[in-house]
């Protein structure tokens, strides 16, 4: 049996069962997670509770504990880049060798945001994470109520906000949108488009036109970008899953070099990003394909 803690927010969450899960498939071990995550914004309460999330062998220790019978740790590494002028970016780097762990191992996941994690286990994860059909149903019914419907004339834009807001290098501009608006109205004159987010008061200074911004749960917000034709997606970990799970085939714009698209220097962080083989926009409009 292998165990995780989770820690941090709902896409923090998601890696964290997502690649647990595949290591244990991959070596039939069994697993078992802590329901109650700590390190988070929301005092522990349960993020994922709009899916039926099976939590395995489930165990109460925490975060830093480990429990007699674990006889092993894994913890995933990253390496500190320093540029000429002194900045520093963390880079969490693949390490495929997580896939083989002895069994009684604790693993230790900070990011592991990379696309060859799970390959290979895209469907098993649709239906780890397959969300609830009663709360499928609210939400179809708040979007149809705003007289949102997921069809191929609506892009879901997704802003990040939040604590991202004091971090300039991080926070993506009015700039990001505008490029990437303006390549959704060419490729359909007929475009809507709907914007969720965790700080709606930020996500309003950013659009010209008539947007509407809602955020009417997490939930709510996942299931739109799970659904959405077409996406515009955040420098978010809370937007991989949904987007790379969307069984609609959605054209999905991301920001090219993720965490330092606003610096656009040519290294990619907090990790390879790319793996996912999105239709990436650099700085300067150009858009890198798949």
């Amino acid at each position: 049996m292998i165990i995780s803690n989770f820690t941090g927010n709902l896409g923090n969450h998601m890696w964290i069962y997502a690649v647990t899960r595949a290591v244990a498939e991959h070596n039939n071990y069994e697993w078992g997670f802590n329901p109650i995550t700590e390190y988070d914004y929301y005092g522990g309460q349960a993020q994922m509770g709009f899916m039926e999330i099976d939590y395995g062998k489930e165990h109460n220790h925490k975060y830093n504990d480990v429990p007699d019978w674990i006889k092993y740790i894994w913890k995933e590494k990253h390496q500190m880049i320093t540029f000429p002028n002194g900045e520093q970016t963390s880079f969490h780097y693949f390490q495929p060798e997580i896939f083989d762990i002895e069994d009684d191992t604790k693993l230790y996941i900070d990011c592991c945001q990379d696309a060859r994690y799970v390959q290979g286990y895209r469907e098993n994860i649709k239906e780890w994470f397959h969300i609830r059909d009663d709360y499928a149903e609210i939400y179809r019914k708040q979007l149809s109520d705003h007289d949102m419907f997921l069809d191929e004339n609506l892009t879901v834009i997704n802003v990040r906000g939040g604590e991202y807001g004091g971090i300039p290098s991080l926070l993506l501009t009015k700039d990001y949108y505008d490029k990437a608006i303006a390549i959704m109205k060419k490729r359909n004159p007929n475009m809507r488009f709907l914007c969720v987010s965790d700080d709606p008061v930020y996500a309003s200074t950013l659009f010209d036109e008539p947007t509407l911004v809602m955020h009417m749960s997490i939930g709510c917000d996942y299931y739109a970008i799970n659904n959405a034709k077409n996406l515009i997606l955040s420098n978010s970990s809370f937007t991989i899953f949904p987007a790379w799970l969307n069984e609609n085939n959605p054209y999905v714009i991301a920001p090219r070099y993720w965490a330092r698209h606003n610096i656009s220097d040519g290294q990619w962080s907090n990790t390879d990003m790319w793996t996912f083989g999105w239709n990436y926009l650099d700085k300067d409009g150009t858009v890198y394909g798949k």
